[in-house]
């Protein structure tokens, strides 16, 4: 068995962002203030770009006029702001390729992208109240492949399916092979970054959600069907294939028949084509329903 010790501790393991270290607790903060928020954007000069390119464009823009950078905050607002500088600051660490699940190079940013798509969508259906926090937990939900990935490279999905694949899920083959799975190993990366305890559980439980009970927590479901959604729009499919299982109460729960599926992934494919347009990145053909 491994030791996930030695997994979290190598040199090449991915850190997190430090605007984002910084921004994450200004933006869930309802009482911080816009000038303490401005000073931190405007030190990352990408992020300044971005968000000015985003308040200026069509959608939030106003014709013939240009808003400076306060202003370009206040017009896209607490959520959007953090969904900006989420998607710019972990762009970088999720744009390689990820030689242990077979990943080319943009792939798993994409599927991080659309997962994250698929649980805003559906945590505002919902109504749960957790719109951005279940973008975060959507876009974050694989960061465990990242570590394995700098562990053990292109041998991980041999290593793994060595201890039997056949007539199992991939988690279990990982539980098999390691004594733990990348989601896992995604909570206690988190956890090292410091995220909030309850986005690391929503990373840990992303394809095993627990079933309903006192404590029952709608962001595990949502984060559980969002990956199953993104899995099904064709991003992120790498040598792990499809094998992931939609847990029957999140479907119940979320009311995920057909109709429904197939409209979460057209428009998982709406928006992601909506953001790379913005980042000037040529979007890939969709895979219908």
């Amino acid at each position: 068995m491994a030791n996930m010790n030695d997994i979290l501790v190598i040199e090449n393991l991915p850190a997190m962002p430090a605007t984002m270290a910084r921004l994450m607790p200004l933006l869930l903060d309802p009482a911080s203030e816009w000038s303490a928020i401005e000073r931190v954007v405007r030190q990352d000069e990408a992020l300044t770009v971005a968000v000015l390119r985003l308040a200026n464009s069509v959608r939030f823009g106003a014709p013939g006029r240009q808003f400076d950078l306060r202003s370009s905050m206040s017009r896209l607002g607490r959520e959007t702001l953090w969904r900006q500088a989420l998607q710019q600051q972990v762009s970088g660490v999720l744009s390689g390729a990820v030689a242990a699940m077979g990943l080319r190079r943009g792939e798993m940013w994409r599927s991080a992208l659309g997962g994250a798509i698929a649980a805003e969508a559906l945590a505002i259906e919902h109504r749960t109240g957790d719109a951005s926090l279940a973008f975060t937990c959507g876009l974050l939900r694989d960061i465990g492949m990242l570590a394995l990935d700098a562990k053990y490279g292109s041998s991980y999905f041999e290593m793994v399916t060595s201890h039997g694949f056949e007539g199992c899920a991939f988690v279990e083959a990982e539980h098999e092979a390691l004594g733990f799975d990348h989601a896992q190993v995604g909570a206690a990366l988190a956890r090292r970054w410091r995220l909030p305890e309850r986005v690391a559980r929503a990373i840990e439980r992303h394809h095993e959600p627990p079933p309903p009970g006192a404590r029952h927590d709608n962001l595990f479901d949502i984060v559980h069907a969002a990956d199953t959604i993104a899995r099904w729009a064709g991003l992120g499919v790498g040598l792990d294939g499809m094998d992931y299982r939609l847990a029957e109460h999140v479907r119940t729960g979320l009311k995920l028949d057909r109709h429904s599926a197939e409209r979460e992934i057209v428009l998982v494919w709406e928006k992601l084509r909506e953001a790379e347009e913005s980042a000037g990145v040529e979007s890939e053909q969709g895979v219908s329903a």
